[in-house]
């Protein structure tokens, strides 16, 4: 009866948890496309083609039978953002009913899992089309699996974690990051059983065979196809991500002080980065940042008092999400790090990288806003109510930062992207120089069927032969001399501007600080 209760409380925590940080995240979605990745992804899922290495697959799969089911009602891009949102507040509800499970006190699991879903970094891949929110998901159904073994020891729930890995491969990388701590869960089984190796190893086998997806679908060459795996070798080289020349742990590309600094300066932005947006640490934002690390120390040491193992499995989840994605990742300092001490010439990651410490953070948040409801609890039973509220703040000190639906993030990528396609003349062939140049294109092009006659070259990929050869096979801006060797960026783009304004077809390129290689037939 005991049992049930606590099931009961566990299942109730977790729908409110759900419910409160899906309306938060509906009331910041993204009316439509943002800058970065979520371009591309929109494109690849509306054409079934395949994105930036490693293809991410299952992401692609999902968001286009989602997109199109859900689009007559509020359109593409809409559609597969509230993906995005239903995911994180999915994760977010397991987390918190199983913290309520396994310590027995609901409404500090409910202050943990909604802290959890309000983390900044979180919380901005809840309301746009990203990978990392389903891959969020993925890592609390490892959890949720591992789970249901220990407190079962029914065999079933192992072979659907080891599906559930297979599936976490094809979906993103980043899921595997708790995979660690869920079979530390796994083995904390209550009696000894009899583990069936061969079921695990044949479905997990069967979930991870969704990556051939990729080999069967560049055979037709769809409008989005990074890598075009049509060949084993290309196949493989998508999948071990060749065209970013993956760094090994050794040697370091910063040293570990900057790395770990760098992890500390993106935990800083978690809390209340709306009071504060710029980098640094600042007197409006840090102290609310130490005020909610003093918390997760409070939740930590209490559910090590609560309940040890699903401690040391949240701990270990904790470590992996936090050191062992640094370790692995090897990054260079972040674009914002470093300002003062870092030499001029110290090398930079193109972007932020908070979001690959999404898991670390959720930890945090659970402890965190478990802690808040324990410190209150202190004075009285009633006071429980204030530690919720403490962990509900978040959502209005963040909220500047993270709200999509207003400011740039509402209109600007698409209409950067309107502007490039109306301005261009029929058939044209625009250069551009990244990322927030292209997979917006894309987008219009793919997803609203906007000016499909402008050709992007983007500079960048010039260098991957496999891009060479669809510019070649698609556009005939390429011959396959120029295709199969390598002949650096100036001369390429040389080639294809000539080739171009020899078929009449007009080229836009501009030279910008970071390209002064445009050569002049090109402008």
């Amino acid at each position: 009866m005991v049992d049930s209760a606590n099931a009961l409380s566990a299942r109730r925590a977790g729908l409110a948890v759900f419910a409160l940080l899906l309306l938060v995240y509906i009331a910041t979605l993204a009316p439509s496309v943002t800058y970065w990745d979520a371009g591309e992804f929109l494109a690849a899922m509306k054409s079934l083609g395949i994105p930036h290495p490693p293809g991410t697959p299952l992401f692609i799969l999902i968001g286009n039978v989602w997109g199109r089911a859900l689009s007559p009602l509020v359109g593409f891009a809409y559609a597969v953002n509230l993906l995005s949102a239903v995911c994180t507040a999915t994760a977010c509800g397991i987390f918190a009913a199983m913290m309520s499970r396994w310590t027995s006190r609901p409404k500090a699991a409910i202050a943990g899992g909604i802290l959890a879903g309000l983390m900044s970094s979180v919380w901005l891949n809840a309301n746009e089309t990203e990978v990392y929110a389903p891959a969020l998901l993925m890592s609390a159904l490892f959890l949720f699996a591992a789970d249901r073994f220990a407190d079962s020891r029914d065999s079933k729930w192992l072979i659907l974690l080891a599906y559930l890995f297979g599936l976490g491969w094809a979906l993103q990388l980043s899921a595997l990051v708790a995979a660690p701590a869920a079979i530390l869960l796994a083995l904390q089984a209550r009696r000894a059983n009899k583990i069936p190796i061969l079921p695990m190893v044949l479905t997990g086998i069967l979930g991870a065979s969704v990556v051939f997806f990729m080999i069967v679908r560049a055979q037709h060459d769809p409008g989005i196809n990074q890598g075009n795996p049509s060949t084993w070798t290309a196949f493989i080289d998508v999948l071990a991500r060749k065209q970013y020349q993956p760094v090994s742990m050794l040697p370091r590309q910063a040293p570990w002080y900057i790395q770990i600094g760098n992890f500390f300066e993106y935990a800083d932005w978690q809390i209340a980065i709306g009071l504060h947006p710029e980098a640094p640490p600042s007197i409006s934002r840090t102290p609310f940042t130490i005020l909610y690390a003093l918390l997760g120390i409070v939740g930590f040491i209490w559910h090590k008092r609560a309940d040890a193992s699903s401690w040391r499995v949240i701990t270990l989840l904790f470590i992996c999400g936090s050191l062992g994605v640094i370790a692995y990742l090897n990054m260079k300092a972040s674009p914002s790090y470093g300002e003062g001490f870092l030499p001029l010439t110290a090398k930079h990651e193109a972007r932020e990288r908070d979001y690959f410490f999404a898991l670390a953070f959720i930890c945090w948040g659970l402890w965190a806003g478990a802690g808040a409801v324990r410190t209150f609890a202190r004075i009285g039973p009633k006071w429980s109510a204030a530690g919720i509220a403490v962990a509900i703040l978040p959502a209005f000190l963040n909220l500047p930062a993270t709200n999509r639906r207003a400011g740039l993030d509402e209109v600007t990528p698409r209409d950067s992207a309107l502007r490039i396609l109306n301005s261009a003349p029929r058939n044209a062939v625009v250069f551009a120089y990244g990322d927030n140049d292209t997979y917006p294109v894309w987008y219009m092009q793919q997803v609203e069927g906007t000016r499909r006659d402008v050709t992007t070259v983007t500079v960048p990929l010039l260098g991957a032969k496999w891009y060479r050869a669809e510019l070649a096979r698609r556009q005939g801006l390429l011959d396959q001399d120029k295709t199969a060797h390598w002949r650096g960026y100036t001369e390429t783009m040389r080639t294809i501007c000539k080739t171009a304004m020899k078929g009449g077809r007009p080229v836009i390129a501009r030279r910008v600080r970071d390209r002064p290689d445009v050569p002049a037939e090109c402008t």
